[in-house]
């Protein structure tokens, strides 16, 4: 009677054995496993939507800003890089440091579109006074990618803006001080080569790229990336048609596939 009881206390105190220790490291292993799974999981979910709201917010502050300014301007120049605003500006497409050429659109056939199409990823908008002299300019202003390079433009960059003073109207006698006869002085003297971050400058999309180029086309490659702009016209003349802007603005980084991006086609043209 004593030795069963011995036993019996015996096999109490014992505790747990190796197997029972293992099976139950094993059991709250992957309980632990499963909800850090799941927390990770709603980390990332969290991040894109947060991005996702940080894009959508960027987008609607550019095509605002944007569509207004343009519709506010009187004409415009696209150039194809900032730096072609430098102290040798050329107001004449297809000179150096001029505007971007027209080129004629084209099938996979060589047929020939009735449309002529500028691509460039600085934007000049030109406002003039219109109260007392249409011959003075009121404001400039420019929207511009920190790209020199067609390597650069296939990455995701800066996208800044830029304006002069408002110059304001001048009088019916008098000129406020800034022709229109002057405007590439005027940009000779912004000098966005020399200094790509003029006082008062904005950022206004930490990372922005063109759309990709889906099959060659001169000076293009297939798997490039399209400057942001573009201007399109009847006649391999025109400059102040329209303005279509194709962009992409992306916010986060590649790490953990966390990467979230949007982009927007908007077409818009100067007041006449």
């Amino acid at each position: 009677m004593k030795n069963t009881s011995l036993n019996s206390r015996q096999r109490q105190a014992r505790g747990f054995t190796l197997v029972e220790v293992l099976i139950s490291m094993s059991v709250i292993t992957i309980v632990m496993t499963m909800c850090l799974s799941t927390f990770l999981f709603g980390l990332r979910t969290m991040y894109k939507d947060s991005q996702r709201l940080e894009t959508n917010a960027t987008l609607r502050a550019l095509m605002a800003q944007i569509s207004k300014e343009t519709l506010d301007a009187s004409f415009f120049y696209l150039y194809p890089y900032y730096k072609d605003i430098d102290t040798n500006v050329s107001l004449v497409a297809g000179e150096t440091g001029g505007p971007s050429s027209m080129k004629q659109i084209e099938d996979a056939a060589d047929n020939d579109y009735d449309k002529w199409v500028a691509h460039g990823d600085c934007l000049v908008l030109v406002t003039t006074t219109s109260q007392y002299r249409t011959t003075d300019i009121r404001q400039i202003r420019i929207y511009y990618r920190m790209v020199t390079t067609q390597a650069e433009r296939n990455q995701p960059k800066e996208f800044r803006y830029y304006e002069t003073k408002d110059w304001d109207e001048g009088s019916s006698s008098t000129s406020n001080g800034h022709p229109l006869s002057g405007l590439a002085a005027e940009l000779n003297a912004i000098n966005l080569a020399g200094n790509p971050s003029p006082s008062k400058y904005k950022v206004l999309a930490k990372q922005t790229i063109g759309r990709t180029v889906p099959v060659a086309s001169s000076p293009f490659v297939a798997g490039d990336r399209y400057p942001v702009f573009s201007s399109e016209s009847p006649d391999s003349t025109a400059t102040n048609g329209f303005i279509a802007i194709n962009m992409e603005v992306v916010n986060g980084t590649e790490r953990n596939n966390l990467l979230s991006s949007s982009s927007f086609n908007y077409t818009v043209s100067p007041r006449r």
